[in-house]
């Protein structure tokens, strides 16, 4: 089969040459054109969450009241006396407060100032922020949220630069662990009800303090010394999964002149009086890894 272009006879030369030209101009343009027609688009970057309306004001704490943190609400997050240095943690530690010791860097000093903050997120945002968690690590949408808001009022940008905190890791000792698995639908009792369905009882017996456990898992155990800890945050390493009902009971030091069952913050092995031996379990210090937040420029929050 013949594929040639027939030839085509013009009379006029100068009408030759500029159908030679048109030709050439159309056969080079097809090529741009087919590029230009396959070539793939690159998807627009996803816009960030963030809240529908923020206020975001100098706090004017009533001394009588005390400070209040209202937290997270149905339609948004209100604070009321809360630090912006606490806020940026809250917006980018997702593991909790334990982990906050010392991971800001170049901070100015105003960041210690206090602001109440009335944030609402949308319509279309408050299905999927109803459920979030009730911590820091199952709350992503509340932590991006904080942080476009900082990047709008307060201008922040940061980065990140890896490093170690030293902690301890919780690990099952030389024994099986005495702890009780939780029985399916078992009555718990009255006490400190937690989202995940456990329960925690403070029992204090003279000098003696207690803490009960009831259908808790590892992560909640180590939650729990983590605020505990004096800035050195707990790790689960036991590879428990069940829930468990147990008791953990706190040792005082006998040279402490604290009262009893009272912690020093300033005691990087405070969490060590709770005792876990008796559950089969050991504390044992570690290097945690985790990122320091340096500051590359922040301002003062714009006026609402």
């Amino acid at each position: 089969m013949d594929c040639r272009i027939s030839s085509v006879k013009l009379a006029d030369p100068i009408r030759r040459l500029n159908y030679s030209a048109t030709l050439l101009v159309l056969f080079a343009a097809v090529p741009l054109a087919f590029a230009q027609n396959t070539a793939p688009t690159a998807p627009a970057p996803a816009k960030p969450l963030a809240f529908d309306v923020v206020s975001l004001r100098p706090s004017q704490p009533d001394p009588s009241a005390g400070n209040v943190i209202l937290g997270v609400t149905p339609d948004g997050y209100r604070t009321i006396d809360q630090s912006l240095i606490a806020t940026l943690l809250m917006a980018y530690y997702p593991q909790g407060t334990a982990y906050w010791y010392g991971r800001i860097q170049t901070r100015p000093a105003w960041l210690s100032d206090r602001y109440d903050i009335d944030a609402k997120v949308s319509e279309a945002d408050r299905a999927a922020w109803q459920k979030q968690g009730a911590t820091l690590d199952q709350e992503p949408m509340l932590r991006e949220m904080l942080q476009t808001m900082l990047a709008e009022r307060c201008k922040l940008v940061v980065h990140r630069v890896p490093g170690e905190v030293i902690g301890f890791s919780l690990d099952l000792g030389k024994h099986d662990p005495h702890l009780t698995p939780t029985k399916p639908g078992e009555a718990l009792p009255t006490g400190m009800k937690f989202p995940d369905g456990s329960v925690r009882v403070e029992d204090r017996r003279g000098e003696e303090l207690h803490q009960n456990f009831y259908n808790d898992t590892m992560a909640d155990l180590t939650d729990f010394l983590s605020g505990r800890s004096a800035g050195h945050p707990v790790e689960d390493h036991t590879g428990l999964s069940g829930r468990y009902d147990f008791v953990l009971n706190w040792v005082d030091d006998p040279d402490s002149k604290l009262p009893p069952g009272a912690t020093d913050w300033d005691d990087p092995n405070s969490v060590l009086h709770w005792d876990v031996q008796p559950l089969g379990l050991h504390l044992a210090p570690a290097k945690i890894p985790i990122d320091n937040l340096v500051i590359d420029h922040i301002e003062k929050p714009s006026e609402n």
